[in-house]
């Protein structure tokens, strides 16, 4: 047509004028990207890969479909997550600290036992819903073919967990605090949460096992308050 042109492959208009360094046929410099924009490309990116995981499971979803659903450049996917297996551990580590930044850290007044009890049926509330448990299934279902993958998700979903419960032992937030209840926490959660995801696993009700878990919680909470330094 008469009045366009092509230039780069856009079709323009030649009433519009260049600027910068299109006049002199330079390419404007791109530079790195705002703190903001990379900050939205990494949660597009776990977002479409939790989306993705949770659909397909691990090892039908790829990097490639990844990218595509993330509308993102493989470049720019593959400069912060080298490998499916460094992607799929950021995004259980997103999601499982995004469950317990809900309700953040437990803030609760006292007997430990007590605030021990609180900070269980919270931790169960959050946990025992559809999302988490199939999370919680993606991380398992490859274990014998992946089992590093498998490894570093429990890990990972285990100890925010614990994390979660030594917060509401310890008498402050310091590191030494956090520590000396960290054995204890690890136990409340083997012992009066694990046994509810494994009925989760298999199919019972999630209602239900979040109603099981206002009697397990103070069941178990004496047995770890025992453990606990004197």
């Amino acid at each position: 047509m008469a009045d366009e042109y092509t230039r780069e492959g856009q079709l323009m208009s030649p009433a519009r004028p260049l600027t910068g360094g299109e006049e002199k046929g330079v390419r404007p410099r791109r530079g790195r990207p705002p703190a903001a924009a990379a900050g939205d490309v990494e949660r597009r990116i776990l977002d479409a890969a939790s989306t993705l995981f949770l659909e397909r499971g691990f090892a039908r979803t790829t990097l490639d479909h990844v990218a595509e659903t993330a509308q993102t450049g493989k470049t720019t996917l593959y400069g912060r997550f080298a490998t499916k297996e460094l992607l799929f551990a950021a995004v259980v580590a997103r999601d499982t600290q995004s469950l317990t930044a809900r309700i953040g850290a437990p803030q609760y007044d006292g007997p430990k036992q007590s605030r021990l009890e609180q900070a269980g049926i919270e931790l169960a509330d959050i946990t025992l819903t559809k999302d988490s448990i199939a999370l919680m299934r993606v991380t398992s279902a490859d274990a014998e073919t992946f089992p590093g993958l498998a490894q570093e998700g429990f890990r990972i979903g285990f100890s925010e967990c614990a994390r979660y419960i030594a917060h509401a032992l310890a008498d402050d937030d310091s590191d030494a605090a956090l520590a000396a209840v960290s054995e204890a926490a690890r136990r409340f959660v083997e012992l009066a949460l694990h046994p509810l995801y494994m009925h989760a696993f298999f199919g019972a009700d999630l209602a239900g096992l979040r109603a099981r878990a206002r009697i397990a919680v103070p069941q178990v909470a004496p047995v770890v308050i025992e453990m606990l330094p004197k």
